[in-house]
């Protein structure tokens, strides 16, 4: 059955809405709740920090012990995917929607973000709409990502670049438990 457009605006904007008051509610258990409501994939190890913005939760996936900071925005409506031992750090954007911005039409387009498993990205990072970061890879603070991040590499700038090889990492980061439970 086809849901008429104006019904699927006002679900999206109950979303939206919803989401955005629950990113500033001070517990990150309700927060992570809210998200499997609205049809997110959280694993309850993983940490959802306040000020959080999430667009169509029903395709985010976030993996276990999976780190997301304060402030930040993940754009799921081409499907997002945070694999296991991720830290997004303070206000980073991860972005799967956009315009055309050659387009006459100013059209709107979407392609999935896929981030690998033990990937750190840092402060104020920029994702940009069909990338994919390969296991193992830094990105450092205020780079802008578009395209494909080979694995165990430190890569910044704009546009992100590698800077270096990192060594292959096997690590658990901490499960939500350890953190305070407000933040």
């Amino acid at each position: 059955m086809l849901v008429p457009k104006f019904v699927r605006r006002r679900f999206d904007d109950v979303e939206m809405s919803t989401l955005l008051l629950t990113g500033w509610f001070p517990i990150h258990v309700v927060r992570k709740a809210f998200l499997r409501i609205w049809g997110a994939k959280v694993h309850a190890t993983a940490v959802v920090s306040h000020g959080l913005q999430v667009r169509s939760a029903r395709r985010l996936f976030i993996g276990e012990r999976t780190q997301v900071g304060e402030n930040g925005v993940l754009d799921a409506r081409g499907g997002l995917r945070l694999a296991s031992d991720v830290n997004l750090s303070s206000e980073v954007h991860i972005w799967t929607a956009q315009h055309a911005w050659n387009d006459p039409t100013f059209a709107y387009i979407s392609a999935p973000v896929t981030v690998g498993h033990h990937v750190w990205i840092g402060p104020r990072v920029t994702v940009l709409p069909g990338s994919v970061i390969h296991p193992g890879t830094v990105v450092a603070a205020g780079a802008v990502v578009s395209g494909e991040v080979g694995p165990n590499a430190l890569v910044g700038g704009i546009p992100a670049k590698k800077i270096r090889d990192r060594d292959p990492m096997e690590y658990e980061l901490p499960r939500s438990s350890s953190k305070a439970w407000w933040w």
